[in-house]
């Protein structure tokens, strides 16, 4: 038999009556040092967590064939961000004894009920969209790691603009040298040290910003070098749109200018990732800088041209081409080619010779076809007066990739 016990802040001490009674019928103990050392009189054998999971699945395996009850001890919920997942993959009738987990314990530290509270683990993980999300949520609570710290999280928060949060941080919960303190401003945080590990729970004290939020073209212009790389926001929404991108979908935006449509994809479908494509090297350092200005780290700038570019990427539930350089054919070929079933491709066509080659490739491959011709006109002062004053027209034309399409060549 397998056991797995989840053990909190209040340690041996905190466990159920039967979740004890467990850890003592068992014949074998694997877990970490701090757990194991609360059990010193125990008679049986004690295995460090150490290296590889597997191996250690491979050892209770092999004492659970032997006849021996093995328990696994973990830290609050092993299910949770933790073991349990594991141990149940190897063991499906595992029996699992879950404590509070520390967000719980540092919650209840402050005395803030943490219902509606948002969950998040930067441990071992990237920020990615999940620094958007943190931005857009109420309540939060994060799990950090020694990369991934509280005050690294607070700087990029607020490099995004998203400072309106009050802070909670608790470090070494049930452990000696245990401190919970609280920030009026994120800026204290961004400038602190913090003892590992900790939670970090954050209250925003400002309104959320929007998700999508119809920006102003200017803000991704802003020290542009060369005047129209960017879809504009009439176009941009639209586009994204007939996308559809689902909320971990990935996007290739191929020509991605000033990286507008990918920036905004990549608010939309904070657990996805977005791939911009683009040729033109001016244009680099400010694909980065507006990413870093909208809080979007689920993005990867691709420096080169496409379609060549495009190899390697991983497949994706999205293409935006806005920028071909002459190549749109190759572009379309290599991306319908790899776009998953189920995937869209939208191509936004300013010239007649792009509409017309777009619009023959993509008839050709016996899909069905949508086309929306996009021509906003926007108020502008003339004098005391004002006036509407039209923007270029733009042919947007999307597809739905179907089970077992590949480019033109299988239509």
């Amino acid at each position: 038999m397998v056991y797995v016990v989840g053990m909190g802040a209040r340690g041996k001490e905190g466990l159920s009556l039967l979740a004890l009674r467990r850890v003592e019928e068992a014949e074998v103990l694997i877990g970490g040092s701090r757990h194991l050392a609360l059990f010193p009189e125990h008679p049986g054998e004690k295995v460090p967590v150490k290296g590889p999971m597997e191996a250690l699945l491979d050892l209770a395996e092999a004492r659970v064939r032997a006849g021996r009850r093995v328990a696994f001890l973990a830290s609050g919920d092993p299910l949770f961000y933790g073991i349990g997942k594991r141990v149940l993959e190897r063991f499906p009738d595992a029996e699992v004894h879950p404590a509070p987990t520390a967000f719980q314990e540092a919650f209840a530290r402050l005395g803030l009920p943490w219902d509606g509270a948002r969950l998040f683990s930067f441990h071992g993980r990237p920020l990615g969209g999940g620094l958007l999300e943190l931005a857009l949520s109420p309540l939060s609570v994060v799990y950090t790691d020694p990369e991934n710290t509280p005050a690294r999280i607070a700087r990029a928060l607020l490099e995004m603009g998203a400072g309106g949060f009050r802070a909670h941080v608790a470090e070494r919960l049930g452990e000696e040298g245990e401190r919970v303190r609280s920030f009026a401003r994120l800026e204290e945080v961004a400038e602190e040290a913090f003892a590992e590990p900790n939670v970090l729970i954050l209250q925003a004290q400002a309104p959320l910003p929007p998700r999508l939020g119809f920006f102003p073209d200017e803000l991704f212009e802003r020290r542009l070098p060369k005047r129209g790389l960017i879809t504009k926001r009439e176009v941009r929404l639209l586009a994204l749109g007939l996308l559809a991108l689902p909320p971990d979908g990935i996007l290739w935006d191929v020509g991605a200018g000033t990286g507008s449509v990918g920036i905004e994809a990549a608010r939309l479908a904070p657990w996805g990732w977005v791939y911009a494509v683009e040729r033109n090297p001016e244009s680099w350092p400010h694909i980065e800088e507006n990413a870093r200005r909208f809080g979007v780290h689920n993005l990867t700038l691709v420096r080169g041209e496409a379609p060549g570019a495009l190899e390697g990427l991983p497949p994706p539930h999205g293409v935006f081409v806005g920028g071909s350089g002459g190549e749109l054919e190759g572009i379309l070929a290599k991306s319908l080619e790899a776009l998953r079933p189920g995937g869209r491709l939208v191509v936004a066509a300013l010239t007649l010779e792009n509409l017309g080659t777009a619009y023959a490739f993509l008839q050709r491959t016996g899909l069905p076809l949508e086309g929306i011709q996009v021509q906003a006109s926007r108020l502008v002062p003339t004098g005391p007066y004002r006036r509407l004053e039209a923007q270029n027209p733009t042919v947007l034309l999307a597809v739905r990739k179907e089970e077992g399409c590949g480019s033109t060549s299988s239509a």
